[in-house]
């Protein structure tokens, strides 16, 4: 017969058994969060997760790293992330080339699917725009046009994500410029490119374009968006450029690995919304002209599954095609 001592000691071990689960992930986080950024450091994406770093730090009171994997289009480091185990501990922060464009233009090519992930929460978006080097003598479309047409050789566009080789190969298509699309890992190499000369013009989102138009080492010719742009407020829109039917903004979100618990999605979901409405955020996305996207989680995905059918459908019509 077992005695009461012994008793005891088996209940309190299966009580502690039992409750496991519940107190892992009422625990979290009890460890370092690592954030995987597709691009190199001073994209705009690299600048938001920066700040998302700092806020979350505080928020969830345990380190948060910032891991720059450049290459690929975003492949590489989203393919990292979803390899991650599903814990909550490794997220990647995706955008609209890494979790909705890719998966059109490198079709099984990429180490991962729209399944290999679940979304935490938007951030931000930024919409693209065309730069050409500051000291360029084009000061419009027009010129552009006019000059790509007994240009020899053929202009240069410059490209840091899959986003932006789709504006070239779709400006190419629509506003009838010959043209080579010459890819590069991320947004700041490309404009550094320009700014330099080494290429003729570059599409990029404005948040990662700033810090070089501020100081006047590029210039803006048109926006890709429905009305004007208030941090380049003299820089008409495609459509008062001449070209119709031209839109596209890069956004942000975060992502984890499939599989991670439901409880550790609402924790770092509600730590984003928390530090999303930071004064310093605010004042960030005031100066970049980016915009805040907070959402719920259900608004969240609901998001994500738009732009993936949206670019989906955009670039099967323009047929546009690449290789990795």
């Amino acid at each position: 017969m077992q005695n009461p001592s012994s008793r005891r000691v088996w209940l309190a071990a299966a009580l502690a058994t039992a409750c496991w689960p519940a107190l892992s992930q009422e625990t979290f986080p009890a460890k370092p969060i690592t954030l995987v950024v597709p691009f190199s450091a001073g994209s705009g994406t690299d600048q938001i997760t920066r700040l998302l770093a700092k806020g979350l730090t505080g928020n969830l009171g345990v380190p948060v790293i910032v891991e720059n994997k450049p290459g690929a289009s975003g492949a590489i480091a989203a393919s990292a992330a979803a390899k991650a185990k599903p814990d909550g501990y490794t997220l990647l922060i995706g955008s609209a080339t890494t979790n909705a464009v890719n998966f059109s233009l490198f079709s099984g090519k990429l180490g991962y699917t729209p399944d290999s992930f679940e979304i935490i929460s938007t951030l931000s978006s930024s919409p693209i725009s065309l730069y050409v080097p500051y000291a360029s003598p084009w000061k419009s479309v027009a010129d552009l046009k006019a000059a790509s047409a007994q240009a020899r050789p053929v202009l240069t566009c410059g490209s840091g994500n899959a986003v932006n080789q789709v504006a070239c190969e779709i400006f190419r298509q629509q506003a009838r410029v010959p043209l080579i699309n010459v890819p590069y890992k991320s947004n700041p190499n490309s404009l550094s490119d320009l700014a330099g000369g080494q290429i003729a013009f570059a599409f990029s989102d404005a948040t990662a374009a700033l810090a070089l138009v501020e100081s006047k080492r590029v210039r803006p010719l048109a926006v890709a968006t429905t009305k004007r742009y208030p941090s380049y407020a003299d820089t008409p829109t495609f459509e008062e450029a001449g070209v119709a039917k031209f839109e596209f903004t890069g956004w942000t979100a975060v992502f984890a690995p499939a599989g991670v618990p439901r409880p550790v999605i609402e924790t770092l979901h509600q730590a984003l919304v928390k530090v999303m409405a930071l004064p310093e955020v605010a004042q960030y996305t005031q100066r970049t002209g980016s915009v805040v996207k907070s959402a719920s989680l259900a608004e969240s995905r609901e998001f994500a599954t738009q732009e993936l059918a949206r670019w989906s459908r955009y670039i099967k019509e323009s047929n546009v095609k690449f290789e990795q």
